[in-house]
C-alpha cells in the first residue's frame, strides 16, 4: 500500500527518530559483543535508510515532483550521520554501518529504477557517408 509523499516523510521521520533514540538507549547492550556491535550497525544502517527517505520525501514536498537525490549533498550527508550514530555505539559498528548502508542503497537504487526508472532510449542509426 503506497502512502502520500506527506505521509512517507512523517512516517520515515518518526522512525528515524525511534531508531536514533533505541540506538542512544540500547548502546551499552550493543558495544557488549562481537555479535552485538554488528547489529549496532545494522541499526545504524536502518537510521541511513529512515533518513535518506525522509531527505528525499521533504525535497518532493519543497522542489516538486520528479526532485532526484543526489550522491553528494543528500546521500553523504545521510551516510554521515549514521556513522555518527554508529560511532556513538562503537567504532566497529562504524564499519558494519558504511557496509550495510551501502548494501541498502543499492536496493533502493534498484527499486527506484523499476518503480520509476525511465525505459532505455531507441539506439540512433548512424549512416557512413559514402566515399566516391
Amino acid at each position: 500500500m503506497a502512502v502520500s509523499t506527506n505521509v512517507s516523510f512523517l512516517l520515515s521521520s518518526v522512525l528515524a527518530i525511534t531508531t536514533l533514540a533505541a540506538s542512544q538507549t540500547f548502546k551499552a547492550q550493543l558495544a557488549e559483543t562481537k555479535g552485538m556491535t554488528i547489529l549496532g550497525g545494522g541499526v545504524a544502517s536502518l537510521f541511513f535508510m529512515f533518513v535518506l527517505t525522509a531527505i528525499g520525501n521533504l525535497e518532493d514536498i519543497l522542489m516538486g515532483k520528479g526532485f532526484e537525490l543526489q550522491l553528494i549533498p543528500e546521500v553523504a550527508f545521510a551516510l554521515i550521520l549514521s556513522m555518527a550514530v554508529a560511532g556513538s555505539i562503537h567504532r566497529v559498528s562504524i564499519t558494519c554501518c558504511v557496509l550495510f548502508s551501502l548494501v541498502i542503497l543499492y536496493f533502493m537504487n534498484s527499486i527506484s529504477q523499476k518503480t520509476y526508472g525511465v525505459s532505455d532510449a531507441a539506439p540512433v542509426k548512424v549512416e557512413k557517408k559514402k566515399r566516391r
